[in-house]
């Protein structure tokens, strides 16, 4: 059952409703006001030519009933200058200009179709006498009592549409929301791939639920990120810290020596485990887009160059080749620090991964409406398929893990990218993995 007191779209059509109810009332008097006047006005025209042609009259001829009783609807009255009265109806009294009299008083004619509540009159002088001559207003009383059932019939049709029609939104709407509301109930009961209906009219009430849809997407997703993260989290630290475990517990008994030595592994294992968090910390507060109040106008080009010139002696210790092909002054909207955190990143999983011999290279180029920055190398790269899966939190190809690393360094530049809007795209280098990362030009870049 639909509360009616309660629906907002009963309360809005009833507000309509009055609103058009009184609309139609200032209408029909407005109508009434316009036609009365345009009544009176061809009555006031009638009865003076009517005046005038007594008045001629009288000026040739004796006054007599005859002269002064022209018309059915007519009457009149010739008074002289003392205010007797002359010839005419007795219900008159001698005045000059335009009167109202009520019809009771007046002898108009007794037939039904010709009597009138009212009688327009006037008065004017002929010589020393007044003559006062009346016409009643039985055509005005019939519009008012026409245009009044007319108004009573629209305003029954009006309330009698207005509520139905009222009845028939509230319905509708409460049955669209209700829909809505068992949606979001089951959602928050737990059925995550529960979404809000959509009627495919493309009305408000269909925007807000594919809003809303949105809003529920992200939110499944972010659960499901949550939850893979914990599952990833635990099942990659669990090694570590059983063995540190392990080996503080093999600490027991030992010599000093041996034990100092089981203490510095230990303490690596430990320190593992603290990057592995600090990066997953980090990763988070990127993702919350905590970092967007630091953006600023970034030299791309210059934070490429720094990470080149930081890793050119690591590279050429591992026995590898960091070659650059950048761009001059290519700017880019964003947080400098965390960009070079991102290409810092990227170029030490090359120079961990590519292999002795491999050459790295940082390039940075300008198009039309973007920036594109690359770091590529030539070593085995990334089967096609393990491309999108590498992305993702504690991903790492090497089953052995006998390579230090956390599994979270392309999270990390793909949370950067994701921060600056930008598209990271793995593909073959042929040999080899090429990352590129696509910025969108910024309008108020430097020339």
């Amino acid at each position: 059952m639909i509360a009616f007191h309660r629906s907002g779209a009963v309360r809005i059509a009833v507000l309509f409703l009055a609103l058009f109810a009184c609309t139609v009332v200032a209408a029909f008097v407005v109508t009434y006001t316009l036609v009365r006047e345009e009544i009176v006005a061809h009555l006031r025209t009638n009865i003076m030519a009517t005046a005038d042609a007594i008045a001629a009259r009288l000026a040739r001829e004796p006054p007599d009933l005859a002269l002064v009783t022209s018309s059915r609807q007519r009457v009149a009255a010739l008074f002289d200058a003392d205010g007797s009265l002359v010839i005419g109806e007795s219900g008159f009294t001698p005045f000059i200009g335009w009167r109202e009299f009520p019809a009771d008083n007046i002898g108009l004619q007794e037939a039904p179709e010709y009597r009138s509540e009212t009688v327009l009159a006037y008065g004017r002088s002929v010589g020393t006498r007044t003559l006062v001559v009346g016409e009643g207003m039985d055509i005005l009383e019939d519009s008012r009592e026409a245009l009044t059932s007319a108004l009573v019939w629209s305003l029954a049709f009006v309330l009698v549409a207005g509520f139905t029609g009222a009845a028939v939104i509230a319905w509708r709407v409460d049955r669209r929301l209700g829909r809505t509301q068992l949606a979001l109930t089951a959602y928050a009961s737990g059925e995550m791939s529960r979404r809000l209906p959509i009627a495919g009219s493309g009305d408000e009430l269909d925007r807000v639920a594919l809003s809303v849809n949105t809003v529920l997407d992200r939110l499944a997703a972010l659960m499901e990120t949550t939850r893979q993260i914990t599952i990833d989290a635990a099942h990659d630290l669990k090694t570590p810290m059983t063995r540190l475990l392990h080996r503080l517990a093999e600490a027991e008994g030992n010599s000093v020596a041996e034990a100092k030595a089981v203490l510095r592994s230990a303490a690596a294992d430990a320190k593992q485990i603290i990057t592995n968090f600090d990066a997953m910390l980090r990763i988070a507060e990127i993702e919350a887009g905590a970092r967007r109040s630091r953006f600023d106008l970034v030299d791309l080009s210059d934070v490429v160059e720094t990470v080149a010139d930081a890793y050119g002696p690591e590279a050429e210790q591992a026995g590898q080749r960091l070659e650059t092909k950048i761009g001059p002054k290519l700017y880019v909207t964003g947080d400098r620090e965390l960009l070079t955190q991102a290409f810092a990143d990227l170029v030490e999983n090359a120079i961990r991964h590519a292999g002795k011999g491999a050459a790295i290279c940082l390039m940075a180029v300008s198009h039309a409406a973007s920036v594109e920055a690359m770091v590529s190398d030539t070593g085995p790269g990334v089967p096609e398929a393990d491309r999108e899966r590498v992305l993702a939190r504690f991903v790492r190809l090497e089953a052995s893990r006998t390579t230090p690393g956390t599994g979270l360094g392309l999270t990390l530049v793909k949370a950067i990218a994701d921060l600056h809007n930008a598209r990271l795209a793995l593909s073959d280098n042929d040999p080899g993995l090429r990352v590129t990362i696509t910025f969108a030009q910024p309008a108020q870049a430097a020339k």
